[in-house]
């Protein structure tokens, strides 16, 4: 299946520490209407503080929850080979598209280590592997040419997640041959200028109605018209939830929307404070009141 369109990344809730399914089910109905499918278990859905048993448990509910025409992607970053190994052959035994991977982030990573590492998940894999390039979380620049290098060698790797703000990747690697995603929300816009065949971000989570407009517009060739809908409908809130901690903020938002019945977060995460909730509301107030104003005229 090829993995494009809009897929959001999904941050995972939690009540007392465990996974809470009611209010996943809640997010679920809130957005896949308006969205191609979701990626799970990256570094939204706190997957590094979670244990491979966690993850497995999440990614079963996920996937046997979510209609078959929904392209559901799974994250499988970890330190360890074997259990990422594990957890994308469990993610494609239970009916995923794709599994999303960044490179190991505690060992200085080499061209050839990395190499080996990927190595081990194409083996196991029959459904796509999205390589994530996140340089802020790895520690690890990857290059163009080495990026299309993996591509050549690896069966299952022709989807590249980008976060790396080198927008110029986009171009080069889809003239290889490869599908790109667009994946950090502060430069969102941006990323869809620059021609993404899909994007893994928040902002389709919170608002999936007002994004797919956008979404539909910037295909249609319509750049001031979706640049009028994404900063009047969306700016707002996405400016304010901020950079480093929009995995609490994002799910804070959620439960001031309804869908999330709790915002907790796993250690070593913090919880929203107060004047940042405050903060919260007031742009999602203003947002919320340009959609509907959108949707009455």
């Amino acid at each position: 299946m090829t993995i494009e369109g809009i897929l959001p990344v999904i941050p995972t809730p939690f009540r007392d520490g465990r996974f809470d399914p009611k209010s996943f089910q809640q997010m679920l109905d809130h957005m896949l209407p308006s969205v191609d499918g979701y990626t799970l278990l990256g570094s939204t859905g706190e997957a590094p503080s979670l244990s491979t048993e966690q993850r497995i448990e999440i990614a079963e509910f996920a996937l046997e929850t979510t209609p078959r025409d929904k392209t559901v992607v799974v994250g499988v970053t970890n330190t360890s080979a074997t259990d990422g190994r594990r957890l994308a052959v469990h993610a494609q035994e239970h009916g995923a598209a794709g599994v999303l991977c960044a490179v190991p982030f505690y060992f200085t990573n080499s061209v050839g280590g990395i190499r080996r590492y990927l190595a081990e998940l194409d083996e196991v894999l029959e459904i796509e592997l999205v390589l994530y390039d996140n340089p802020a979380a790895t520690k690890t620049q990857l290059s163009s040419e080495q990026v299309i290098g993996y591509a050549g060698e690896f069966e299952r790797l022709n989807t590249v997640k980008l976060t790396d703000h080198d927008l110029t990747k986009v171009a080069t690697w889809q003239s290889a041959g490869l599908r790109v995603l667009g994946g950090d929300d502060p430069i969102l816009f941006r990323y869809l200028d620059a021609g993404v065949d899909g994007v893994m971000v928040i902002a389709p989570v919170l608002f999936p109605e007002a994004f797919r407009r956008v979404w539909d517009l910037m295909r249609a060739g319509k750049r001031q018209a979706a640049l009028g809908v994404f900063a009047s409908e969306l700016l707002a809130t996405l400016h304010v939830f901020g950079i480093g901690d929009e995995i609490a903020t994002s799910k804070t938002l959620l439960v001031q929307m309804g869908v999330f019945d709790s915002d907790e977060v796993l250690p070593p995460l913090e919880m929203t404070d107060a004047a940042r909730r405050s903060l919260l509301q007031t742009a999602l107030d203003v947002s919320l009141d340009a959609q509907a104003q959108a949707a009455s005229r």
